[in-house]
C-alpha cells in the first residue's frame, strides 16, 4: 500500500486539496462516511493526476526516468602484472576468503550490504601490488568492475576517483565533490565490484570521504602500515619475504630456465643470490633484471654485490650500468627522484621540456629517442611504465627506495640542478590561474608532486639560499604562490597559509620586486584574518600597504584596494564599523577610476563586503542596497558567463537571505538560501567548504520556522489545522537536522585550526537540540561555542553574546531561571557596548529576558522589555 500512495502522490497535489477540503467537513461532523469520500476522493484525483502526467509527460516527448545502468565491467585499468609472478598462494587465499565473505547479519536484517575491505600490508618491496594485482586478474571473471587506483596521495587519489566516475558515466559536474558522491551511490546500487587502493600510507578518518562506505563490493588496500584500519572493519594481512621454494621458482622464471633444465648449479646459485638478499622480491627482480641485462652469471653479479648486501645495493649497480649506457636515462631517473613516486604523466614532462636541462630536453625532443631511454630503465627495473601513449595517458613511476637512493647519492651541485629542475617543471605546468574552478582538475593531478618537489627542495650554501643555481630564481616563488591560492580557494587556509609564509620568505632574500613582495603579504594577511588571527593579519596587511605607497601602476593600485577591502574585514571582525567602512570605501574609490575594474569581480566583491558590514551593524536596509549594487557591477559576460560569477550571484543571493532571516522574513529567507544552496551544490559540491556556510544559515531558518509552525499550533483551535502545523513543524526540524549535521561534521574536522567557525555551527546545532527537546545537548553544545569565543575574541566581543543568547531559553527550559535571566542580561550589555542600543540581535535578547522576568513574577518590567523588542522590529 505504502508504493500505491508514493506512486499516487507524484501525480498532483489536487488529490491532497480534495481530501483536506472534504476531511475538515468530516472533523466539523465526525462522519465516517465523509472519512470514506475523502479517502476516495484523494485515490481518484491523484490516479488522475498521475495519468495526466505520464501522458503530458509522453507527448512531449519527455523520457521516463531510468535507473541507472549496470556498471560497465571489463576492460579494467590494472597494472601489468609480471610474467614472473609466482607463489603466494596461501596469502591469495586468505584475500578470498576475507573479500568473499557474505554478511549474513545483515543480509537477515534487510540491511544494505558494506563493502568488504581487506588490508594487505608488509614491508616495502615485499610485493604488495603484484600480489593485488594477480588476485584482481584471478577474479576478474566474477566482478561487474575492476578499478586499481594509486592511493599514496589524497590529491591524486581523488582525481583518480573523478576518472572512474567518467569510466561508468556519471555526468560532468563543475563541483568535483558532487561526482563523488553520485560516483559512491552508483557503487551503493550495484553489486560484484572491486577497487584497489594501491600504497596507502597511513589510515585517518579525514580520508573516509574516499572510500566507497556502501554498497555490496569489495575493497583491496595495499600498505605499509599495520595498525590503524579497525575503523573500516578490515582484516589485515601480512606479506612477507618469498618463502625460499617460491623464491627459487621466481628467479627461475626470471632467468627463463625451463624447469626440468634447472641444474644443481643453477639451484645452489639461485639459493645462494636469495639468501644474500633476504628472499626479498623487489631486491630479486633488480638483481635479475641486471643479470638478464648485461647477460652475466649469478656468481658474477654476487662478486660484484657487497657482503650483506641490501635492496639498494642491487639498484645501484642497475644504476652504474645504465649511466654507462646513456648518460641522458640517468637525467630522467635524477628528474624523477625529485617528484612524486608514482603518475608522473608523460605529456607533463614532454609539453614543459624546454624548462629542462639541455641533455634530457633534446632526448625528448624525439619521441623514439626518448622511448629508448625509457624502455631502458624499464628493462632494469628502475622505472615502470603505465596508460597508453596513443590516447596521451602514458605515465611513469619509481619505487620510493629507488628515488630516496638517487637523491641521497647525488652530490650538492647535482642535487641543486635538479631540485630547481623539478621546480621549474612544476611552475611551468601549475596554471596560472588556479582561482577557476575549470584549473581544479589539472591542480588536483599536480598537487602530488608539487608537494614532493617542495619536500625535497635542495638548497645550497651561499648567501641567497641556493638561488643562484636556478635558471629561474623566481620560479619557486609563483609556483608557492599559485599553489597557495589554489588551497584558498579550496578552503584549506592552513595549507594556503604555508605556502604563502614560504613564498614571503623567498621574496625576502630574492631581488627587490616590490609588488611581488607585497602581494605575498597581502596573501598571508588574507589567511591569518580566515583563520580570525586578526593581530598577525592586520600586521602584513599594513606591511603590504606600506610596501605598495609610493606606486600609482596598475597593479600596484588593485593590490592596494584589496588590501584596503582586507584591511575593512579585519576592522569589522573588531566591531570598528566606521573604520571598515572607510577602508572597503577607500577601495571603491580606486576602482571607480580605473578602466580595468570591468575585467574582474572587485568592485562587485567591494559593494558584497560593504554589504556585510553595514549588517553586522545592523543596518538592514543598507546592507541589501549594497547586496543589489554588488549585482550591478558584475561584469556582463552574456551566455557565456564564468562559473565564479554564477556562484558568486548565490552568495549574494546567501546574503539577502540573512537579511531576510534578521528581519524575521523566513518564507523568503528560506527560498533565498535554498536558490544559493542549490548553486553551490552544483558548482562547488555538497562537502565544500562555502557550500557548507550556505546550509549552515538555510538549516537555522528551518529550524526557527520549525518553531513558528509549532507555536501557530498551539494557539490555533482546530484540530486538523493543528495536526498539520505540528507535521510542518516536525518536517522543518528535521529537514534542519539533515542539512546541519554534515555542516558540524565538517567544522569539527577543520575545528584545530578554525575553531570560530565551528562555533558558528555549534550555536545553531545548540539551538536546534532545543527545539527538538533535547535541552541536556543543547546546553553542552552552547556552552563549548561561549568557550571557543571567549578564548578567541575575548568576554565582551558580540560573538561571545550571540552564543549567550541562544544559551539562556535552553538555561530556562532546564528550570535554571536566575541563571537564565543572567546569561542574558550579560548578552545585551554586550551587544549595546559593542552594536548600540538598536542593533537588530537585541531583539531575540529582550523577548527571551522578558518571558524570565515575567516568570519571576515582574510583568511590568517583561512589557517594557517586549516594547523594546518589538519597537527594534518595526525599525527594520
Amino acid at each position: 500500500m505504502r508504493s500505491w500512495v508514493i506512486n499516487l502522490s507524484a501525480g498532483t497535489g489536487a488529490g491532497t486539496a480534495v481530501f483536506v477540503g472534504v476531511a475538515v467537513k468530516a472533523a466539523d461532523s465526525g462522519g465516517a462516511l465523509l472519512w470514506g469520500l475523502a479517502a476516495g476522493a484523494a485515490v481518484i484525483t491523484g490516479l488522475s493526476g498521475a495519468i495526466g502526467t505520464h501522458v503530458a509527460r509522453k507527448s512531449a516527448g519527455s523520457p521516463e526516468p531510468k535507473p541507472p545502468g549496470p556498471l560497465q565491467g571489463p576492460p579494467n585499468n590494472l597494472p601489468m602484472l609480471s610474467m614472473y609472478f609466482t607463489g603466494r598462494a596461501a596469502e591469495n587465499e586468505r584475500i578470498v576468503s576475507v573479500l568473499r565473505r557474505p554478511d549474513v547479519e545483515r543480509r537477515q536484517k534487510n540491511e544494505r550490504s558494506l563493502p568488504r575491505v581487506c588490508v594487505l600490508y608488509g614491508a616495502t618491496g615485499a610485493g604488495k601490488s603484484q600480489l593485488a594485482v594477480a588476485y584482481a586478474l584471478q577474479h576478474l571473471h566474477r566482478h561487474t568492475l575492476t578499478w586499481w587506483l594509486h592511493a599514496s596521495r589524497p590529491d591524486a587519489l581523488r582525481t583518480e576517483l573523478l576518472e572512474l566516475a567518467e569510466y561508468v558515466g556519471i555526468p560532468e559536474q563543475e563541483s568535483k565533490n558532487v561526482v563523488l558522491m553520485n560516483l559512491w551511490s552508483r557503487l551503493r546500487d550495484q553489486s560484484g565490484w572491486l577497487l584497489v587502493y594501491d600504497g596507502w600510507p597511513a589510515y585517518d578518518d579525514s580520508l573516509r570521504p574516499l572510500l566507497p562506505s556502501e554498497g555490496d563490493g569489495e575493497v583491496l588496500i595495499t600498505t605499509q602500515q599495520h595498525h590503524g584500519w579497525t575503523g573500516l572493519r578490515a582484516d589485515p594481512i601480512e606479506l612477507r619475504a618469498f618463502p625460499e621454494s617460491e623464491g627459487i621458482e621466481f628467479l627461475r622464471r626470471r632467468f627463463g630456465i625451463a624447469p626440468d633444465h634447472v641444474t644443481d648449479a643453477d639451484h645452489r646459485a639461485m639459493t645462494s643470490l636469495g639468501r644474500q638478499l633476504g628472499w626479498l622480491p623487489l631486491a630479486l627482480e633488480q638483481a635479475a633484471a641486471y643479470i638478464v641485462q648485461a647477460e652475466i652469471t649469478v656468481a658474477e653479479y654476487l662478486r660484484d654485490l657487497p657482503g650483506g648486501a641490501s635492496v639498494e645495493d642491487t639498484f645501484r649497480l642497475s644504476i652504474i650500468r645504465v649511466s654507462e649506457a646513456s648518460p641522458a636515462a640517468v637525467d630522467l631517473l635524477q628528474l624523477l627522484a625529485f617528484m612524486a613516486s608514482e603518475d608522473v604523466q608523460k605529456t607533463t614532462l614532454t609539453q614543459h621540456r624546454s624548462v629542462l636541462p639541455g641533455r634530457l630536453c633534446a632526448v625528448m625532443t624525439d619521441p623514439v629517442t626518448f622511448n629508448r631511454e625509457v624502455m631502458l630503465l624499464v628493462d632494469h627495473s628502475l622505472v615502470t611504465r603505465s596508460g597508453d601513449w596513443r590516447d596521451g595517458s602514458a605515465a611513469y613511476g619509481m619505487h620510493p627506495r629507488v628515488q630516496i637512493l638517487i637523491h641521497d647519492e647525488l652530490n650538492e651541485a647535482a642535487r641543486l640542478e635538479w631540485s630547481q629542475a623539478a621546480v621549474r617543471l612544476m611552475e611551468a605546468c601549475f596554471p596560472t590561474t588556479p582561482d577557476l574552478l575549470a584549473s581544479w582538475p589539472v591542480c588536483e593531478r599536480l598537487m602530488p608532486h608539487v608537494e614532493a618537489v617542495i619536500d625535497k627542495l635542495a638548497w645550497g650554501d651561499d648567501a641567497d639560499g641556493g638561488y643562484g643555481a636556478s635558471q629561474d630564481p623566481e620560479a619557486l616563488a609563483r609556483l608557492l604562490h599559485r599553489v597557495g591560492m589554489y588551497q584558498e580557494h579550496r578552503c584549506d587556509w592552513v595549507r594556503a597559509l604555508d605556502f604563502f609564509e614560504q613564498e614571503a620568505e623567498l621574496r625576502e632574500i630574492g631581488d627587490d620586486d616590490e609588488l611581488a613582495r607585497a602581494t605575498a603579504r597581502y596573501a598571508m594577511a588574507r589567511q591569518h584574518y580566515l583563520l580570525a588571527a586578526l593581530d598577525e593579519a592586520e600586521q602584513e596587511c599594513r606591511l603590504a600597504l606600506d610596501l605598495c605607497a609610493d606606486h600609482e601602476g596598475e597593479a600596484f593600485l588593485r593590490l592596494r584596494a584589496q588590501c584596503q577591502r582586507q584591511l575593512g574585514g579585519i576592522m569589522r571582525e573588531r566591531n570598528r564599523f566606521p573604520e571598515a567602512l572607510e577602508a572597503v570605501q577607500t577601495a571603491v574609490k580606486i576602482y571607480e577610476g580605473q578602466t580595468w575594474r570591468e575585467e574582474s569581480l572587485d568592485w562587485a566583491v567591494a559593494e558584497q563586503e560593504i554589504g556585510l558590514i553595514h549588517r553586522n551593524a545592523g543596518q538592514l536596509a543598507q546592507a541589501a542596497v549594497h547586496y543589489e549594487r554588488a549585482e550591478e557591477r558584475i561584469p556582463s559576460r552574456g551566455s557565456q558567463e564564468p562559473p565564479e560569477y554564477t556562484v558568486f550571484r548565490a552568495m549574494l543571493q546567501r546574503d539577502l537571505g540573512i537579511v531576510a532571516q534578521d528581519r524575521g522574513q523566513l518564507e523568503l529567507a528560506e527560498e533565498r538560501l535554498k536558490s544559493a544552496l542549490e548553486t553551490c551544490k552544483v558548482h562547488r559540491g555538497g562537502e565544500d567548504f562555502e557550500t557548507a556556510q550556505v546550509a549552515k544559515f538555510l538549516a537555522d531558518v528551518l529550524r526557527r520556522r520549525g518553531e513558528q509552525h509549532r507555536e501557530d499550533a498551539r494557539r490555533t483551535v482546530q484540530p486538523l489545522r493543528r495536526l498539520d502545523l505540528a507535521r510542518q513543524a516536525r518536517a522543518a526540524l528535521e529537514r534542519a537536522d539533515a542539512l546541519l549535521g554534515p555542516v558540524v561534521e565538517l567544522h569539527s574536522k577543520r575545528s584545530e585550526a578554525e575553531e570560530h567557525k565551528y562555533a558558528s555551527c555549534l550555536n545553531k546545532l545548540g539551538s536546534l537540540r532545543l527545539a527538538q527537546g533535547r535541552t541536556g545537548e543543547a546546553k553542552q553544545i552552547l556552552e563549548q561555542a561561549e568557550k571557543i569565543y571567549r578564548r578567541a575574541y575575548g568576554n565582551q566581543h558580540y560573538y561571545r553574546a550571540k552564543s549567550l543568547t541562544r544559551l539562556g531559553p535552553v538555561l530556562r527550559a532546564e528550570g535554571d531561571d536566575l541563571r537564565a535571566e543572567r546569561v542574558l542580561r550579560d548578552a545585551g550589555e554586550i551587544f549595546r557596548t559593542a552594536l548600540g542600543g538598536d542593533h537588530p540581535v537585541l531583539m531575540a535578547v529582550y523577548e527571551h529576558l522578558a518571558d524570565c522576568v515575567a516568570d519571576r513574577g515582574d510583568p511590568r518590567e517583561a512589557d517594557l522589555l517586549r516594547a523594546e523588542a518589538k519597537r527594534i522590529r518595526q525599525s527594520l
